[in-house]
């Protein structure tokens, strides 16, 4: 299979915003790296459709696909590789979803080893795992250890021009962080910013615009501005219909309406 196609093909998809054409598309392409016996493909194929099983909410399904990752990198003597840090955090980011936090932030930290002994420790792929363990970090109310992983990703991010977008996906996570520590002028800079990252270089389009709405959202829920935070769960609610359906990502910012209604 050429993984390179793979991608192309995936992103068109993505772009039409059908949500059943995109899996079909993803489970008949591992079907054909699983006939072919294309290990790279089955890799490759694997973690997008499992990244795309945790966000349409199949847990289920997504734990499996990457446990056999793992299990199938293993099986290549990839322990050490940067393929395997990269699964390792795609089946923490399953776990942290499916609330197993210590499992996940295990997975985490033997992903920070592999990239610090692979010459990562100031690349972007640290800056994306330093993401990752501060979101997990905020699931579990550790707010001042998710607050510091959020710095480490910004300052390593910020020094590379050419990765604005994983620096807006930094910036909501620290804004998230600033919310639940109530530093609430902090964070509507963070996330305003932020915004203005993923508007200037693609609208709506970025699939972590809908995060960057529902960010906002919380800061003025938790400001006590029911009023401001009400537009921002909306908006969230209409790109997440509109990218993924009415997932359970959709119905938690339809739950975090109603409440801000029913208080206004």
């Amino acid at each position: 299979m050429n993984i390179a196609d793979f991608y192309q093909k995936l992103d068109q998809h993505y772009s039409q915003h059908d949500t059943k054409a995109i899996e079909d598309f993803m489970v008949k392409s591992l079907t054909d790296a699983r006939t072919e016996n294309d290990p790279a493909a089955i890799v490759a194929v694997s973690n997008e459709l499992a990244g795309f099983y945790r966000v349409s909410g199949n847990l289920d399904e997504a734990i499996k696909l990457s446990q056999k990752v793992l299990q199938l990198l293993k099986n290549m003597g990839e322990e050490t590789s940067e393929n395997f840090a990269v699964a390792l955090q795609n089946a923490a980011n399953v776990l942290m979803v499916a609330k197993d936090h210590d499992t996940a932030l295990q997975m985490f930290r033997t992903a920070e080893s592999i990239l610090v002994y692979r010459g990562f420790s100031s690349d972007y792929r640290m800056a994306a795992l330093c993401n990752n363990i501060s979101a997990l970090y905020r699931e579990m109310e550790k707010f001042e250890e998710a607050e510091k992983a959020a710095l480490r990703s910004l300052e390593i991010i910020v020094t590379m021009p050419q990765y604005r977008v994983e620096m807006a996906t930094s910036l909501i996570n620290l804004g998230e962080v600033q919310t639940r520590l109530g530093k609430y002028e902090d964070a509507k800079q963070t996330l305003e910013a932020s915004i203005s990252i993923y508007e200037s270089i693609s609208g709506d389009k970025d699939p972590h615009y809908p995060a960057a709405m529902a960010a906002m959202g919380n800061l003025y829920y938790y400001w006590k501005q029911p009023q401001q935070a009400a537009p921002y769960f909306r908006k969230a609610m209409e790109l997440i219909e509109r990218d993924h359906g009415r997932n359970a990502f959709y119905e938690m910012m339809a739950r975090n309406l109603k409440t801000v209604e029913e208080q206004i």
